[in-house]
């Protein structure tokens, strides 16, 4: 996941614009002059952004409820006149995002009880100005107790290969030879009003500042039976290209049910829902949110249903969760996390509902059913609970379901979104350590090089009895010679990359008949602090490769954020802190935050967010996944 600029000036400016209203309302027939209103907003957002003060921020939000009378439409008006300035980003991507996205933000703002919590939650997840609030989802009640001493059944000694797709983001609009390094935040296309000389031509194959050609995931799927005959596989999410601006209820399904038919190729399917999935992209409504999803799960239900039985895609059309056993013993639950993703406006209406829709409840419900089976599971979603942009206090609470049905339930868990490879550890109560060590969440590579990646999928060999991974292997396709193919009338070279047993395992020795458990991955995070090579084995894997992703070297503040964030299940422990931000302040209760005011000056020509100059590794502060 990346931010989107324009989203975060909108819910800057729709804070600052409500806080600037006069203690004496103004007629409406003044706030009616659109350039009053204008002024206001632009007056008011830079002096937001250059002192940004958590109490101002929830000040500003606290305006809201002085001011409701205030029309909507002209405050989004405003703001999509300031946005182009403010984000620098080309017009139509401003108005794309601040008509679909706006509506659903201020409303949120309006619902929220921006004296309580809410305000604060705004201002730290979607600002990023105020520090974290503290956890207060409590404890859970589960239906039973879990068993003493619970371990892992014995592998059965058969093992199968199971694909893992994630973040295909195949864009159909890709155009060869059209400009690869342009003002959109997505490239590779023929934008009307684009007049200048290409500079840098977009190859046949792809490029690393734009989502894949329908090519490109074509001939990976071709390449995939020449090294792998999965048994099934994983998709955890992300259909739709990053032409977040532009997506909606109308374009979505098309692209959708495109990709599906080009992914059917590998056999059967298991999916889960992204936040690229929704039109507008991240917008997810609650049951007490209000706003209506159902066109995108009823389309989800359908395309799936060549893959799943009935009983499953009747909860799809419900909230796009759903659960099935591949085979009798063996169970995969695929949760729609949206309802975690701290970009889905709609949770901050209410920020103390802690388990929109029921998600986790129902979650307990399946495990629950499961144990008392003796079914083994997988858990499949896109966000990753462990990730920054998961709501912490939804993490903390499914923190506590892996903690309860881990490891004698919960076989493994898998995710994407972040585009990178990646894995999550979860740990019992107490220390981290490779004793207390329960379970791993595998983070997918993306097949969307965007931006500065290989293309990539993964092959897992699991035990077809214990449903552990016993060996993970990633291949990638080296796309900086793309212009060489095209040149040379060659062909992707897909390769594998690397395999995780073989790689780390040169590091932390491992049995032969031993799975990838999270006890070894976690002794592997202690060779990526003992051991350089080991580290910066780790570093290039993340990036597939590609080289691109900016420097960290063993050692150093960068290697101790990863190696931190490595072991954080719950996203409250990340060490990735996205802030607008790097200087410490202090609020008036004395306690301190990062923020940074030369980040922030909103009359040069860098975004709201940017990579912090301390920070160049941390991608996720630009853009939007």
């Amino acid at each position: 996941m990346r931010i989107s600029l324009p989203s975060v000036i909108l819910s800057l400016a729709v804070a600052s614009s409500v806080y600037a209203a006069p203690v004496t309302p103004k007629p409406v027939h003044q706030l009616a002059k659109r350039g009053w209103v204008l002024d206001k907003i632009e007056s008011l957002l830079e002096d937001l952004l250059n002192t940004l003060e958590c109490d101002a921020c929830e000040a500003a939000l606290v305006g809201i409820k002085d001011v409701a009378y205030l029309n909507k439409d002209w405050v989004l008006d405003a703001i999509n006149d300031l946005c182009p300035t403010l984000a620098k980003e080309p017009a139509a991507v401003c108005s794309g995002l601040v008509y679909s996205q706006g509506p659903v933000l201020l409303d949120s703002l309006l619902s929220a009880d921006l004296t309580g919590g809410d305000g604060q939650e705004i201002c730290f997840q979607v600002m990023g100005i105020c520090p974290a609030p503290a956890v207060s989802s409590g404890t859970l009640t589960f239906p039973k107790p879990r068993p003493a001493n619970p371990v892992a059944p014995p592998p059965s000694g058969n093992q199968i290969e199971v694909l893992h797709l994630s973040d295909w983001h195949v864009d159909a609009q890709y155009t060869p030879g059209s400009e690869a390094n342009c003002d959109y935040p997505l490239c590779c296309r023929n934008y009307a009003g684009q007049t200048t000389p290409v500079n840098r031509s977009a190859a046949s194959w792809g490029d690393y500042n734009c989502d894949a050609p329908v090519k490109l995931g074509q001939n990976m799927l071709q390449y995939l039976p020449t090294v792998a005959t999965p048994a099934f596989s994983i998709l955890t999410g992300d259909v739709p290209p990053h032409d977040v601006w532009l997506e909606s209820s109308s374009t979505v399904p098309g692209e959708i049910s495109a990709a599906y038919d080009i992914m059917a190729a590998v056999g059967t399917i298991y999916p889960t829902v992204g936040n690229h999935e929704g039109g507008p992209p991240n917008l997810f409504p609650t049951t007490a949110s209000g706003g209506d999803l159902s066109w995108l799960y009823d389309d989800l239900a359908s395309d799936w249903a060549k893959w799943l039985p009935a009983d499953a895609t009747s909860t799809v059309k419900n909230y796009g969760a759903y659960t099935v056993s591949p085979v009798p013993g063996f169970r995969i639950i695929s949760l729609n996390t949206q309802f975690c993703y701290t970009m889905n406006f709609y949770l901050y209406a209410d920020t103390s509902d802690y388990d929109p829709n029921g998600e986790i409840n129902w979650l307990i419900t399946q495990l629950q059913a499961a144990e008392d089976a003796g079914e083994r599971v997988w858990i499949i979603g896109h966000v990753g609970p462990s990730q920054t942009d998961c709501l912490q206090n939804w993490s903390a609470l499914y923190y506590q379901v892996v903690q309860r049905y881990s490891p004698h339930v919960i076989a493994e868990q898998f995710f994407g979104h972040t585009h990178y490879d990646e894995f999550a550890l979860y740990y019992g109560p107490g220390a981290q350590s490779s004793q207390n060590a329960l379970a791993t969440a595998w983070i997918g590579p993306s097949v969307t090089p965007y931006t500065d990646l290989n293309p990539g999928f993964r092959i897992y060999k699991v035990d077809n009895g214990s449903w552990n991974v016993f060996e993970s292997e990633t291949y990638t396709a080296d796309l900086s010679q793309a212009a060489t193919w095209d040149a040379t009338g060659a062909t992707p070279n897909w390769h594998l990359e690397y395999s995780a047993r073989q790689a780390y395992g040169a590091y932390v020795p491992i049995a032969d008949n031993a799975p990838l458990s999270a006890a070894w991955w976690h002794n592997v995070t202690l060779a990526f602090e003992s051991t350089a090579a080991a580290f910066t084995d780790y570093w290039t894997y993340r990036g597939k490769s590609s080289g691109l992703i900016g420097a960290c070297a063993a050692g150093s503040a960068c290697s101790t954020e990863m190696i931190c964030d490595l072991r954080a299940g719950e996203s409250s422990q990340s060490c990735s802190k996205i802030t607008l931000a790097g200087a410490l302040k202090k609020r008036e209760d004395g306690t301190e935050y990062l923020q940074d005011d030369s980040a922030l000056n909103p009359t040069t020509s860098g975004p709201v967010y940017k990579r912090a100059n301390d920070k160049p590794w941390n991608k996720k502060l630009c853009g939007t996944y």
